[in-house]
């Protein structure tokens, strides 16, 4: 399964970039997102600050703010 975080601009709704999740991270998403069955590959979720934060560590990365929408997509790799 192929995760990326879309970013989106919260007055406009525009795609402004995505933030690929490294492979693998299968497990740890299902507990981030509190996933109870596996993900068929056509799946999208808005993020709230908590999972945003957790998938933060998961990526190394920073990019949670107010100015922007957050979305994780599953897709088949």
């Amino acid at each position: 399964m192929k995760y990326t975080v879309e970013v989106f601009d919260r007055h406009s709704e525009l795609l402004e970039f995505e933030i690929n999740l490294p492979d693998g991270c299968d497990a740890q998403l299902s507990e981030i997102m509190e996933w109870s069955e596996p993900q068929r590959g056509d799946e999208g979720y808005d993020l709230n600050r908590d999972q945003a934060s957790a998938i933060e560590a998961l990526v190394g990365r920073k990019f949670f703010d107010e100015v922007h929408i957050f979305q994780l997509t599953c897709n088949v790799a």
